[in-house]
């Protein structure tokens, strides 16, 4: 038999900076006493009211949290669903003016999602409706990269080669801070091997330099057809870079027999750097 988790029940604050009506402040007690308690350091949203306002929709919310010692809250990303785990709403709130909590409290809040918050049109929202909230945990990323072509790419390219690549870096989606992406964006395929042109991204705050790239290589049905480490020498790429390489897959090392390349995809295997 198993001991239960140690549960703790949160006591309700009042921020001084929001001014709550005495009738109001009994609402929110209410609210709060139907909450269940919350396992060790934790911290939850609950959403109390949703009302449609002209500029989008108002959030009224307890956030609370069993951790034992003082929080202050700096940002936080807040979704509002329907009953059914429809997103309905995401914002990132500057929680500044939220101010500290004690150890094991909670307090009401309002927030305010605009009409560009919204992720469904504005009359699918109803005043009062049902709904649930959540914190979204998010990580820092970094999404505006630098393309640099080294003098054998910047020769080896026309006006509107250069000109893709630009555009292509400039599509890529965010990488996380301290990651490193590598994404493949043209194949070719001879009788002796494939060759590959990537792109490399650092998200670091320091140039790299790589000596040895672990690739692995798959087809259309997501079969691994070639896992190669590449010995590139001393590549240095600077923080927030982004630098082409091309790589050549010998057909000699294949694992997989008649791979199918109608669609292909490449990953790195970044803990063999």
């Amino acid at each position: 038999m198993t001991n239960s988790p140690k549960t703790y029940k949160t006591e309700i604050d009042f921020s001084t900076d929001w001014e709550i009506p005495a009738q109001e402040k009994y609402i929110f007690q209410y609210f709060h006493q139907q909450l269940a308690d919350l396992e060790a350091n934790q911290l939850h949203v609950h959403g109390v009211k949703l009302y449609t306002v002209n500029d989008g929709i108002v959030v009224t919310a307890i956030i609370r949290h069993s951790l034992p010692k003082k929080l202050r809250l700096e940002q936080v990303v807040l979704v509002v669903k329907d009953k059914e785990g429809k997103e309905l709403a995401k914002k990132q709130f500057d929680m500044e003016l939220f101010g500290e909590l004690e150890a094991c409290t909670a307090r009401p809040w309002n927030f305010l999602f605009e009409r560009d918050d919204l992720l469904v049109p504005y009359e699918e929202i109803q005043n009062e409706m049902d709904f649930e909230m959540a914190f979204e945990y998010y990580e820092k990323v970094v999404k505006d990269f630098e393309l640099y072509l080294d003098e054998n790419w910047s020769n080896g390219l026309t006006e509107d080669q250069k000109g893709y690549v630009h555009n292509l870096v400039a599509s890529l989606e965010p990488i996380k801070e301290n990651e490193i992406s590598v994404v493949g964006f043209h194949f070719h395929e001879t009788e002796e091997a494939v060759n590959v042109y990537i792109i490399i991204r650092n998200a670091f705050a320091q140039s790299l330099t790589i000596e040895n790239l672990p690739i692995q290589l798959f087809d259309a049905t997501g079969d691994l057809v070639c896992k190669l480490g590449f010995p590139i020498g001393e590549f240095e790429i600077a923080s927030k870079q982004a630098r082409p390489l091309s790589l050549s897959f010998s057909k000699e090392v294949f694992m997989k027999v008649s791979p199918d390349f109608s669609a292909w995809k490449i990953e790195m295997i970044p803990q063999t750097l």
